[in-house]
């Protein structure tokens, strides 16, 4: 039964990689390309200079001072946004309700009462 195995799995694999390679891979790959190049977005024919491009922006000043706010967004948003969570998960966990801590839902079902949806359909 194992014979079958490494085909099916293949199988399954190719539309979502070929997805990934035509919609992210690809992408990357034609831009890395026109940054070394002169081009501008109007001639027919950019012009390959190679890492120039890369060199003059090492350079640059503003570059790395865009580099240090996006280093600091980088790590201050996550940990607000964590810091945020546990400040709600902690006001979660201690209210409890004014039930004895019992966790109530929708029209004051506990979370062991019936989740079906549908109505009855026998007479009570």
């Amino acid at each position: 039964m194992r014979h079958g195995r490494y085909p099916f799995i293949v199988g399954f694999l190719i539309v979502p990689v070929t997805i990934y390679v035509t919609f992210v891979i690809a992408p990357y790959l034609q831009a890395f390309y026109l940054a070394m190049t002169n081009w501008r977005g109007v001639s027919a024919n950019p012009k390959f200079i190679g890492l120039d491009n890369f060199q003059r922006l090492l350079q640059d000043d503003i570059f790395w001072k865009a580099i240090r706010h996006h280093g600091v967004l980088l790590l201050v948003l996550p940990l607000v946004a964590i810091a945020i969570a546990l400040v709600f998960a902690f006001l979660l966990n201690v209210g409890g309700g004014s039930r004895g801590g019992t966790l109530r839902g929708v029209w004051g079902r506990t979370s062991t009462g019936s989740s079906s949806s549908s109505p009855r359909s026998s007479p009570s």
